[in-house]
């Protein structure tokens, strides 16, 4: 990128080139500003008038070519006061008309166009007159410049005046000129000519104004220059430009060998210290540093050291002092055996870190910054099992659900290979579970579904033994004790509609899944079915009459037993009689297929065929009868059958053996004449075994919800029922894996972990001001499980820390730093190449002392080597300003330095004087201003003292006059 120094210059150039040579700095600016002015107003113009003939947004149009042309004017019109003759406060008060005109041009970019004309609020005649204003202002500069410079004919020849110069005649050479001229860098240098070339400056100048500037300022200051005669060496002490003090060491040359390293605030402060380089310089030792080396310094009664390159770099510093340097160096030797044994422990997020303490081993969160942010609630007996649990630990964290403690939360969860559910309520206690578990994860979750819609509205309903349940099919989710017509033994199509139940049953009767059918069943205590429907029912009543049907046939029923197929003769709803044969479940084989007027007809016929079947048995029902019967797998049942054969009610189950179904039937007749209950929404159902417990039972009598936990007596259980309903009602759904995270606090948060089973795996270390700090770092451990480093410190680790600039500090297990960086750096690879550096370097590193001054030999990144002085803290007081090419010729260098600084006298310079010196063969002088730089010189050497110093007399009483010439 090219510097602010070389764009000058070329702008200098080209002025110079293309227009000629300017009177000053503004002259150039001013043109290059009226020339981009230009550029952007004619751009402005130009987007206008193409665009406008395009198809292009005609607002956005006008804004850009307005806030274009308008900028390139206001610039124009500056660039040309800039190139007038105009006074100082002309071109303030331009610089004042140019901001207003900007601040219209913004005003207008934000006006236009919805607060333009007849769009929004009207500021066009604000934006107008600002930018008016503005513009008034620098056109009134350009226009009043003769009121301004006090000049009459400005753009008129005043009479008499001319471009040519002067001829020089007679007494014109008395006075001497200023030849300026270019170098082999193309800038500005000049010679002072009084017969003869007499001196020249020191420094050259990039522009002819910048030329014409130093020239000016040597002919203003050297006729009141004072005379000093250095014969030797000497210290220049001077104050520079910003107020501070500093020298420099020159030969009796003038030609400057060494400077201070510092700036001083008071001249005191550098009176002490070129005192000292004369006292410790002349026998201060020459420090030669390989590789690198360590340095010891004692600081408030400590001793500290500190690793540094061949440059003096420091690379790394102790953390703590010591009593004594051999304890110092003991900690350096230290420091070079763990740091090359150390891991680089790089955390980007989250790390994990094995720890051991008295109890055993413990794992623990650490965040980039080394802060532990959470720790293990179990102890390990092993490092082994602390890294095995943490391992386990992270790739189930990445997807772990975060809870919040005091919101009641469905907790759904895995166990073996079946989920269930915990409802959780605000006070951390589970009130309620899934029933059982089930393979599907989405019906687990439709309990949870079922439980929170229906638990507010449920009501509290104890069964004593057993009772009748009339249910509407409105919820198909659950086991349903329903049969098709395939399950009811047939009749005939003419035969009449009444329900063999009870109810009534015609071609319109509702389906059985239907939302408006109805169903009844017979449960106990403990929610066994005894008995169920057959068929549904138009609506309750007609259900609850099919239940007075089914007590009134049951009561009155018989017992038979068949184990195979069976003959049946029956009265029909007409009164004919028919028969029938069925199988040992109960199917139809085969039937009469007319009616007959007699039973004995009917059994006549049936006899007839008998004779096909002769293992069947005869079966004759005159009431209401059960039957027992077994299946093909072999399991038994029973069903209740009215007079003329219909299925009345049935086994909802099968039993393993006769007696078992036998004991079925009996649960029927015992619990026949229960109460029964319309139930059209879900329940609350307590019941006691010992202690109290409840389920939640929906309508279609599926359990969803079983209590959490048991209660001493029925008021208990009674009143924890409304917590019940307030946490399932407002709970949130959370899918729980092996791990979860909880977050818990109210004026300060903090998180814990938790596994599947509730128990604390970890809890955190750090409480944060809100739950927003809590939630992000939970989101960072769990975006960064996966990746997350697990690691033990068995001696020490090299920490980086990238807060403020990349940096590293060496710590032991317990977090105390034994050394660390000196020095931040941008990039974190140049940290990481700086460590490996260390690495190589430390164990080589020997030990470097410093006395109360030291010379040290150091090369540049040009690979030119000088010398400076350092004292007793490793502080550099001195340097050489002259380079060379080998360390050997720096070294030769500096003895001549030595001499130098113990023949030195010491020069306050406080304003411009010359300085006579003596060179190899004669006499030479220069100019030195107020600051101690050389402002010119002599053009040669001079034989003798006298004759140097008449040129320089001649210099300083011809030069105030001289005149100025350029020449290319």
């Amino acid at each position: 990128m090219a510097s602010w120094t070389d764009i000058h210059q070329n702008l200098f150039q080209l002025y110079e080139h293309y227009v000629g040579e300017p009177d000053s700095a503004k002259d150039v600016y001013g043109y290059w500003l009226f020339i981009v002015g230009y550029i952007i107003g004619a751009a402005g113009v130009a987007a206008f008038v193409v665009g406008y003939a395009g198809e292009g947004n005609s607002y956005t149009l006008i804004k850009f070519s307005g806030v274009t042309a308008a900028t390139g004017l206001a610039f124009c019109l500056f660039g040309i006061v800039l190139m007038l003759p105009v006074r100082t406060r002309g071109i303030q008060a331009s610089v004042v008309g140019l901001l207003v005109s900007l601040g219209g041009i913004g005003f207008f970019g934000w006006a236009y166009p919805y607060n333009w004309r007849e769009l929004g609020t009207d500021y066009s005649v604000e934006v107008i007159t600002v930018y008016t204003l503005g513009i008034g202002i620098i056109a009134g500069v350009t226009a009043l410049v003769p009121v301004l410079t006090g000049r009459k004919g400005m753009f008129v020849e005043e009479e008499g005046q001319t471009e040519d110069p002067d001829i020089l005649t007679g007494d014109a050479m008395e006075s001497a000129q200023f030849a300026v001229f270019r170098d082999e860098n193309g800038d500005w240098k000049w010679h002072v000519l009084h017969l003869e070339a007499l001196a020249q400056s020191t420094d050259s100048a990039i522009t002819r104004p910048e030329a014409t500037a130093g020239i000016e300022r040597v002919k203003s200051q050297i006729s009141s220059a004072g005379l000093m005669e250095l014969t030797t060496s000497a210290f220049r002490l001077y104050e520079d430009r910003d107020g501070t003090w500093q020298w420099t060491l020159a030969r009796d040359d003038g030609s400057v060998v060494g400077a201070c390293a510092g700036e001083f605030d008071e001249r005191d402060g550098a009176e002490e210290s070129v005192s000292f380089l004369k006292d410790e310089g002349p026998d201060a030792d020459v420090i030669e540093i390989e590789d690198a080396a360590y340095t010891y310094e004692q600081r408030r009664d400590k001793w500290y050291w500190q690793l540094v390159d061949d440059n003096r770099t420091p690379l790394a510093s102790s953390e703590t002092g010591h009593t004594t340097q051999e304890r110092a160096e003991e900690a350096a030797h230290n420091f070079a055996e763990r740091f090359d044994q150390a891991r680089v422990l790089d955390i980007e997020g989250i790390g994990v870190e094995l720890c051991e303490r008295a109890d055993g081993w413990r794992w623990r969160f650490v965040d980039a910054a080394d802060e532990v942010v959470a720790t293990s609630t179990d102890t390990f007996d092993s490092r082994r099992d602390a890294e095995r649990a943490a391992e386990a630990l992270l790739p189930e964290l990445e997807s772990a659900s975060v809870t919040v403690a005091g919101e009641p939360a469905f907790e759904l969860y895995e166990s073996s290979t079946e989920w269930r559910y915990r409802l959780v309520d605000e006070t951390e206690h589970v009130v309620a579970r899934s029933p059982e578990g089930t393979t599907d994860r989405d019906d687990a979750t439709a309990w949870t579904k079922q439980f929170g819609d229906n638990a507010a509205d449920a009501e509290i309903v104890e069964i004593e033994d057993a009772a009748y349940e009339v249910y509407p099919a409105t919820d198909t989710t659950g086991d349903e004790y329903t049969f098709d017509e395939a399950e009811t033994l047939p009749v005939a199509a003419e035969d009449p509609e009444p329900a063999p139940d009870g109810g009534t049953v015609t071609d319109a009767a509702p389906r059985a899944d239907s939302a408006d059918s109805w169903h009844w069943r017979l449960v106990t205590d403990d929610r066994e079915v005894v008995a169920a429907s057959t068929v549904s029912h138009a609506d309750a009543e007609t259900a609850t009459a099919a239940i007075e049907r089914v007590r009134q046939q049951a009561a009155e029923a018989d017992l038979i037993e068949f184990e195979n197929a069976a003959f049946q003769v029956y009265e029909a709803d007409s009164g004919e009689w028919r028969w029938r044969l069925i199988d040992e479940d109960g199917n139809v084989l085969a039937d009469s297929g007319e009616e007959h007027t007699s039973r004995g007809e009917a059994a006549e016929t049936m006899m007839t065929l008998k004779e096909q079947a002769p293992d069947a048995e005869l079966l004759e029902i005159e009431t209401a009868a059960f039957e027992l019967f077994v299946n093909e797998d072999g399991e038994w049942g029973w069903r209740l059958i009215d007079e003329a054969g219909k299925l009345v009610a049935e086994d909802p189950a099968t039993h393993p053996t006769r007696s078992a179904a036998r004991q079925a039937m009996d649960r029927l007749l015992k619990h026949l004449e229960s109460d029964v209950r319309t139930m059209d929404r879900a329940i609350f159902q307590p019941y006691a075994t010992g202690d109290w417990h409840w389920r939640f039972v929906m309508p279609t009598g599926e359990t969803v919800a079983v209590d959490g936990g048991a209660a001493s007596t029925r008021d208990e259980l009674i009143d924890g029922l409304e917590t019940v309903r307030e946490a399932a009602m407002s709970a949130r759904r959370h899918t729980i894996g092996d791990v979860s995270v909880q977050l818990y606090g109210t004026d300060e948060w903090q998180f814990r972990l938790l596994d599947r089973n509730r128990e604390e795996i970890a809890d955190s270390a750090v409480s944060y001001a809100d739950r927003a700090a809590a939630d992000d770092i939970v989101a960072l451990l769990k975006s960064h499980a996966l990746d997350a480093p697990i690691f033990a410190i068995e001696d020490a680790v090299i920490r980086l820390d990238g807060d403020d600039g990349w940096s590293w500090d060496l710590v032991n297990r317990d977090r105390e730093v034994i050394a660390e960086a000196v020095d931040p750096v941008d990039i974190k690879d140049d940290l990481l190449e700086t460590i490996d550096t260390i690495r190589q370097l430390a164990p080589l590193a020997g030990r470097v002392d410093f006395d109360v001054a030291s010379f040290e030999l150091v090369a540049a990144d040009d690979d030119r080597w000088r010398w400076r002085l350092i004292d007793e803290d490793g502080r550099t007081v001195a340097s050489g300003t002259e380079t060379h090419e080998t360390a050997d010729a720096a070294r030769e260098a500096l003895a001549d330095v030595r001499e130098l600084i113990e023949s030195a006298s010491i020069l306050e310079i406080d304003s411009v004087s010359f300085e006579l010196h003596t060179a190899e063969d004669g006499w030479v002088w220069h100019l030195i201003d107020e600051y101690g730089a050389t402002m010119a010189e002599s053009t040669q050497t001079y034989e003798t003292r006298t004759a140097a110093r008449e040129a320089m007399n001649d210099v300083k009483a011809q030069a105030p006059d001289g005149w100025i010439t350029f020449t290319e």
